[in-house]
């Protein structure tokens, strides 16, 4: 069975491997299930390690009910979860935060002493935890294969293999926050792993194996006395429990590897909310059968077996080995899924918060872009190595559910400092050190210093002092709700008061701002805005970047930055504030905020004003104000002086407003789609995740808006052009019919798709002199706005020609709803369908008409709307009937060829 075993646990790894690799390089086929919120929502339930598939059972059977605190808390947490997740990601993701760590930094101020408590805190309380998965890997491995002394050390093979996995799905990119997917995805299989092999193992031991069901074992145990397995087990099990739900519930915020998979690697709000409800139903799932897997163990396992193995002791009694297998493959994938990422976290939070800041301050120079994975590498070894050792020196002879209550403690001192810094704005980073710092010290010299003292040959040294931390009990509870409380009660009481006694320095405020509105600031505001002042020489940004992402990435960013914000970088070009900002945030992803803060300063001199500046800026504004006084003076008496100024001055001040009007209409006009291109272009540079379907779309509403631009900037320029008297018209000898039917023509596919029916009512009238191309075009515009707004059902428009004394006159009738009489006047003005609020706003450039206009006046001929109500409306305009053009006064070129 030993072999089976090993051969197993060793094809699970490889298995990991595959499925990671296949992520990987499937990107594209996985998009679905990760934007779905499936992938995100299951790689949640990393929460649930050995802890819970194997110890769950072993602290009902000890303490009855307690054991569903750690389930309670979470899902009650939700929907507070919700909103504390919700605001968190948005900030890690403006921020480019990689870890718990750095965002806590960043938050107080980008402060590296605050880095570096919370990484090496997170570190010492997390150690244990991790140190749990491989007990329960080399218990579990023991008791399944019936050989309790076994020479072959499988927990520091799965160790070594585990820490090769994480180093290389893990630290594949400078990166820090970058979306981890293989990572992801073993993740949630694992998690479907261990949830589908402990209800198959469930179901088959109590209604198969034992031929019982659950329903008497509980009559069972109601008739033996052992109702506390369903029970509270004592007078103060309520408080207990409450304090127990509350650090459940605070871990699931604050623990390391619950922030990188729920915060880190979260792409959107649409999985937070698949979230709510799946994970709840992952945690009921897990726990149906620990009541009575644990009255089973009870009554078949008797007292000399180890509570926290119930499920594979009652597995091998029966003889079920595959079973067995089934359940050991259940475990190693509980414990497997939380090693992994609870390293990863941790390997982020050391090298980033403290091996590389000490790597910059003792190296200046050099190239960092491959020392910093290799930092992270490091230090994720450097994890798997001490999690192994407390392993082999203090957690041989302790419970599962000990050490992992213990880690919970631990991780709960920081949520003061947390919750208070994305709630409330005065606080400050000493008051957050002091509780953090208070709250450990607590934690550690109750809970682990006596595993210490104990581990080393001297469990009794402080008994008989003061200082003996089983005194905690003494409260009148158990020792460890004591801990939970009266650590938490400190932290809390430290961190507000020694906040509202001190005073945040600027950055702190600039960072309580940011953190605290997140919900209120887009994200284009915020990478809009940079606290940098002035500017610095461009090379000086870009080779601090190289240092610290290398040629190429460095190269790929930039690049990408100028083309989003239509830019050019040159060596002889400064790099401005938001430049400045821009590379502090990818610096960031990197080596953390506050090491990116230093670094940032080494080539940026930031500029403070002085109170000086300010009073020659306010001097500057009177002079301005006095200045802009007098000349409203002198314009008055000028006024005054001369009448026929006044008169020229009030035309002057209308066409300047008309040009006001005309200048805002149009960008407005050139706004609209230049927005849309741009954030749909961010959109696409932004999310590398985004299906194939969506790009194209959004691919294909740029091009539209692109040749929105095109005819609106063509149409702005030809009425500039009539308006200015620098269009010339082509004028040649034609007849006005053979331009109807070409223009009819050309509209054919327009009118079909719209369906309406064109008709034609042409007489027989004599040629005349016009430009053709730019008749052409009044005839084009108007059939098209007809097909517009003719009847949506049984669309007609009408399009006849006659003579009329010594004029050609051509009428274009539709058969839609007509136009308010108060708008007749309009239509011809520019942006008529911008001023026109009483009808809703068809597509086009509003110009149409205008240019009509012009063109129509440039022949000598009238152009009106001659009839509209409720059975259409008809526009008409008029061309004279020229014998020759000599005696016309119309501007022409020398040559009919050209327009």
């Amino acid at each position: 069975m030993s072999s089976s075993l090993v051969w197993i646990s060793l094809l699970y790894l490889g298995f990991m491997f595959f499925i990671a690799y296949w992520a990987e390089k499937k990107q594209n086929s996985f998009k679905r299930s990760f934007s779905s919120g499936w992938m995100y929502a299951l790689s949640l339930a990393v929460y649930c390690s050995a802890w819970t598939f194997y110890g769950s059972i072993g602290r009902a059977s000890d303490s009855g009910l307690d054991y569903l605190a750690i389930y309670i808390g979470p899902t009650l947490m939700m929907p507070l979860w919700w909103i504390i997740t919700r605001k968190v990601v948005k900030i890690t993701k403006d921020h480019h935060i990689s870890s718990l760590a750095d965002f806590m930094a960043s938050r107080y101020g980008k402060d590296q002493k605050m880095g570096t408590i919370v990484a090496l805190l997170a570190l010492l309380a997390v150690t244990p935890y991790i140190a749990l998965q491989l007990k329960a890997i080399a218990e579990s491995f023991k008791i399944a294969s019936g050989d309790s002394h076994s020479g072959l050390n499988l927990e520091l093979l799965a160790s070594a293999i585990l820490c090769l996995f994480t180093l290389f799905y893990g630290t594949r990119y400078v990166a820090a926050n970058k979306p981890k997917r293989g990572m992801v995805t073993v993740v949630a299989i694992e998690s479907a792993v261990k949830l589908l092999t402990f209800l198959v193992g469930g179901v088959a031991l109590i209604y198969f194996y034992y031929s019982t069901s659950a329903s008497e074992l509980f009559t069972r145990a109601n008739a033996e006395g052992l109702s506390k397995v369903f029970a509270f087990t004592s007078e103060n099990s309520y408080t207990d429990w409450t304090a127990l739900v509350l650090v459940s519930a605070l871990a699931l915020l604050l623990l390391p590897r619950q922030f990188q998979v729920g915060v880190v690697e979260n792409t959107s709000e649409r999985q937070l909310k698949k979230a709510m409800w799946v994970f709840p139903g992952y945690l009921l799932l897990i726990n149906i059968f620990v009541i009575p897997l644990a009255l089973a163990g009870i009554f078949f396992l008797g007292e000399g077996a180890n509570s926290d193995y119930y499920f594979l002791g009652l597995s091998h009694q029966v003889g079920a080995d595959w079973l067995t297998l089934l359940i050991y493959v259940g475990g190693f994938s509980a414990a497997t899924s939380m090693i992994i990422v609870s390293s990863i976290a941790l390997g982020s939070m050391l090298s980033t918060n403290v091996i590389v800041p000490v790597l910059l301050k003792n190296e200046a120079s050099g190239d960092f872009s491959k020392k910093i994975l290799n930092v992270r590498r490091l230090s994720i070894v450097v994890i798997f190595i001490l999690a192994y050792l407390y392993y082999r020196w203090l957690a041989l002879e302790t419970p599962l559910v000990s050490i992992g209550i213990t880690s919970f403690i631990g991780v709960a001192q920081l949520a003061p400092a947390f919750l208070g810094g994305v709630f409330w704005k005065e606080a400050t980073k000493k008051g957050a050190l002091a509780g953090i710092i208070g709250g450990f010290v607590i934690w550690f010299y109750a809970l682990i210093l006596p595993s210490i003292l104990s581990a080393f040959g001297a469990p009794g040294v402080l008994e008989n002092t003061i200082f003996n931390p089983s005194n905690f009990g003494g409260l009148g509870m158990n020792p460890v709700t004591s801990v939970i409380i009266f650590s938490l009660l400190v932290n809390a009481v430290l961190f507000v008061g020694v906040s509202i006694f001190t005073q945040p320095n600027q950055a702190e405020e600039n960072q309580a701002k940011v953190f605290v509105d997140a919900l209120e600031i887009t994200r284009t505001e915020y990478n809009n805005t940079s606290i940098w002042q002035g500017t610095v020489p461009f090379p000086d940004i870009k080779s601090l970047l190289i240092k610290f992402l290398g040629d190429r990435r460095t190269e790929e960013v930039l690049d990408r930055y100028a083309r989003i914000n239509g830019i050019s970088f040159t060596k002889d070009h400064n790099a401005d504030s938001k430049v400045i900002a821009y590379a502090e945030r990818l610096l960031t992803e990197a080596i953390g905020p506050a090491s990116a803060r230093i670094m940032i300063k080494s080539v940026v001199k930031e500029a403070e004003i002085s109170i000086v500046e300010v009073i020659d800026i306010l001097k500057e504004s009177k002079e301005v104000l006095q200045l802009n006084k007098d000349l409203r003076q002198k314009s008055q008496e000028l006024k005054l002086a001369s009448q026929e100024l006044k008169i020229a001055n009030e035309q002057l001040t209308k066409y300047s407003e008309l040009k006001d009007e005309f200048l805002y209409t149009v960008t407005h006009e050139l706004r609209t789609p230049l927005t849309s291109i741009r954030t749909q272009a961010e959109i696409l540079t932004m999310d590398d995740e985004m299906p194939d379907e969506d790009k194209q779309m959004f691919l294909d509403n740029i091009v539209k808006d692109c040749e929105r631009l095109t005819k609106l900037i063509t149409h702005v320029l030809d009425l500039e052009r009539f308006e200015s008297g620098n269009q010339k018209l082509s004028l040649a000898k034609s007849n006005i019919n053979e331009v109807i039917n070409d223009s009819v023509r050309s509209l054919e596919q327009l009118s079909v798709s719209n369906q309406v029916n064109i008709q034609k009512a042409l007489e027989e009238v004599p040629m005349t002199f016009f430009d053709k191309e730019r008749l052409a075009q009044v005839l084009v515009n108007l059939i098209s706005n007809a097909i517009k707004f003719a009847d949506s059902k049984k669309g007609e428009i009408i399009v006849s020609s006659h003579q009329e004394g010594d004029f050609l006159r051509v009428d274009v009738q539709d058969n839609g709803q007509g136009m308010n009489k108060d708008d007749l006047d309009l239509v011809f003005d520019k942006f008529y369908q911008v001023k026109n609020q009483t009808r809703k706003k068809p597509s086009g450039s509003g110009l149409g008409l205008a240019i009509c206009k012009n063109i129509i006046q440039m022949h000598k001929g009238q152009i009106w709307v001659d009839h509209s109500d409720e059975t259409g409306t008809r526009l008409s305009f008029t061309l004279p009937l020229y014998g020759n053009i000599e005696h016309k006064n119309i501007a022409v070129y020398e040559e009919d060829t050209h327009s």
